[in-house]
């Protein structure tokens, strides 16, 4: 440890364990922290590193350059490398089969004395921040802060202010808080206390191993443990409510958690636990809970200064490195279906937190891997998911998203629980959310007669007019779709130009085609325009039904910002909505719109756009109360799917009552 610490530097202390509860999650400020190599010794050449502390948030404390080589001169590089792979010895030096890479024959060498490392079979060497760097998919604060963990070593964080160090202060109270009930729940584990949870975990097929690698724990079924444990420990009652342990009743503090399985839930790097998720054991609801109805099956952490459930996967710490390695992560739907998965080897899994996809999600996704699965029911929920999904991908600029169809009333730990085979199997199946979808569109409808085969392939213009690439959009058609019906795929393709081209009747509005060039791609971006550009250039047929809608009918940013600035403006003129735009680039797109040439000018034609725009709003609407039934399914009470129940039927009426022309004034 350097014996000069510089003015203003702070120490940060972890909480967690130090088995393999790894490093702080971390990057580098842009410019001036990238992995430099020196001469053949591989030597990240840089003065310090610029670090983000919590949640992706920046803040500006660098690790000085001194704990960066003391640490690189501490680290034991085979003894790091050991636990990754088995290493022999051979003279001086260690030998073992490389972990970055499929090899039979060892070809992976350490050299302890010099701190490096080399593989003479895929080509990659360096030090012990760049083994920790490949291997786990990390940054290199990333790997300086995991390299700092599994040593002892203190880093120093120097050149923050005191605004910064107090904010840092309250995260890391809050963190570390976190981690200490992290901590006292997984020893109530193995404790008389916790026998029943550690039971349940063996009917699961998991071992003390598994508990401990994932860090499980039991909740005690008393109404403040917790809440006292922490107090003792040094902690305020405001920072047990924010950090989202406990709850105030009408008598003090409550445990949230009480009399459940604890599932703790890592940053991405997976040094700290920011949130948990709680399960009831089956047939044996905690005496201290409610006493209005029973419990929900799983609760979660509320949202808090350090955990954000739309930026947060379960699992990612250990998916991250495999996700890189296949180019490919496997998101599932539970906690246990994660764990189950990672232990039959599909180690590249994770789980949202109880709560929908968002773009955030895709996007922590995105740095790991460019292709995204997602494991769903061959049903109506899954083919609302899938597309929603999708959307959120394109949003988040994940390349590719995949589908793998789950077998009717299984789920993923189910599938594992059913051997090694089985889920390979089930991998095998992975298609793409595309062809899942038109799949799905096809296997629904009746195809029994000529009638509904047609009907049967016009269901899916929507997805077919979403591929921009006309020759994977013919190879879709001809693969999929033409054998289904019995159509030829020249057929069914010239129709879809068709109607594309003339987009005059009702069915037209909603059936998507290939479009032109100068339109958006995606069928609802088309939609949009139309009604856009009607308000634009032709107010004067836009029917009774133009005041019902909404902000929320428009799903691109850029639409939501013309309606908006069409309601502003005073007369509702040209020149009044240019100026209630914010930028000379949009007014520029939007003097565009107002002068191209509209398909149609008649009311008839600008009642069926509106119509469908609403229609098109609710249907989203359904799709997602119905994904939340079905994602969030154990923790509803009965009231609750009562409620979404009934929401799904006010909207299908609300659509069917627009479609047919019946709707109230």
């Amino acid at each position: 440890m350097p014996a000069h610490r510089p003015r203003g530097a702070q120490r940060l202390h972890g909480t967690l364990p130090a088995a393999r509860v790894a490093a702080r999650a971390t990057s580098p400020q842009a410019g001036g922290s990238g992995s430099a190599t020196a001469g053949s010794g591989c030597v990240h050449s840089r003065r310090s590193i610029q670090v983000v502390a919590f949640r992706g948030e920046r803040v500006a404390g660098r690790i000085s350059s001194g704990d960066i080589e003391a640490l690189r001169e501490r680290a034991d590089l085979a003894s790091v490398i050991g636990d990754y792979t088995g290493l022999k010895r051979a003279g001086t030096r260690y030998k073992g089969l490389c972990p970055l890479h499929e090899e039979r024959t060892p070809s992976f060498t350490v050299d302890p004395a010099r701190g490096l490392w080399h593989c003479f079979g895929c080509g990659e060497g360096g030090d012990a921040y760049k083994f920790l760097e490949k291997v786990e998919a990390l940054t290199f604060p990333e790997a300086v802060e995991r390299l700092a963990r599994l040593t002892g070593y203190e880093l120093t964080y120097e050149d923050m202010s005191p605004g910064q160090r107090k904010a840092l202060g309250r995260r890391t109270r809050l963190t570390d808080l976190v981690g200490e009930a992290a901590r006292f729940f997984h020893q109530h584990l193995f404790t008389d206390d916790g026998s029943a949870a550690r039971t349940y975990l063996k009917q699961r097929g998991l071992d003390r191993e598994a508990a401990e690698h994932f860090q499980l724990g039991w909740a005690p079924d008393r109404w403040d443990g917790l809440v006292r444990h922490l107090t003792n420990a040094g902690f305020g009652q405001a920072e047990l409510v924010d950090a989202g342990v406990a709850t105030r009743g009408q008598r003090g503090l409550l445990d949230r958690f009480r009399g459940r399985l604890i599932f703790p839930i890592f940053d991405a790097s997976g040094r700290d636990v920011l949130g948990f998720g709680g399960r009831v054991l089956p047939d044996r609801p905690p005496t201290t809970a409610p006493r209005d109805g029973e419990p929900p099956k799983y609760i979660n952490s509320p949202e808090s200064e350090i955990y954000v459930k739309s930026k947060v996967l379960y699992g990612l710490n250990w998916a991250r490195a495999e996700a890189q390695r296949r180019d490919t992560v496997l998101v599932v739907e539970g906690y246990m279906d994660v764990i189950a998965l990672h232990r039959a080897d599909v180690r590249n899994a994770v789980a949202t937190c109880g709560t929908a996809l968002t773009a955030e999600h895709f996007r922590q996704l995105e740095k790991f891997a460019r292709r995204v699965v997602l494991a769903l029911d061959a049903d109506d929920a899954g083919f609302a998911a899938a597309d929603r999904a999708r959307a959120l991908a394109e949003e988040a600029g994940v390349r590719e998203v995949a589908v793998l169809p789950l077998p009717p009333g299984e789920d993923p730990a189910d599938l594992a629980a059913s051997g090694a085979e089985r889920v390979e199997e089930a991998l095998a199946d992975v298609r793409t959310a595309i062809e899942f979808q038109i799949t799905h569109l096809l296997r629904t409808a009746n195809t029994s007669t000529p009638e509904g085969q047609v009907e049967a392939y016009r269901r899916t213009f929507p997805l077919l007019a979403r591929i921009g690439d006309r020759v994977l959009r013919y190879r879709y058609i001809r693969d999929i779709v033409a054998p289904v019906v019995k159509l030829s795929a020249d057929r069914i393709e010239a129709e879809l130009d068709a109607a594309d081209q003339e987009p005059s009747s009702s069915t037209a509005v909603e059936v998507a085609a290939a479009p032109r060039p100068s339109e958006p791609r995606d069928p609802q971006l088309r939609l949009e325009r139309q009604v856009l550009q009607l308000a634009l250039q032709r107010p004067d047929l836009l029917p009774p039904s133009w005041s019902k809608v909404g902000e929320h009918d428009f799903t691109s940013p850029a639409s939501r910002q013309l309606f908006v600035a069409l309601a502003a403006a005073p007369s509702g003129g040209l020149d009044d909505v240019l100026e209630a735009l914010p930028d000379e680039d949009t007014r520029r797109r939007v003097r565009a719109l107002a002068l191209a040439d509209l398909p149609t000018s008649d009311s008839a034609h600008a009642a069926q756009v509106i119509d469908a725009l609403r229609r098109a709003a609710i249907d989203r609407e359904m799709a997602e109360v119905r994904a939340r039934m079905d994602t969030q399914r154990e923790q509803l009470s009965t009231d609750e799917r009562r409620s979404l129940a009934a929401r799904i039927e006010e909207l299908r009426r609300r659509r069917d009552a627009i479609r047919d022309g019946h709707e109230g004034g």
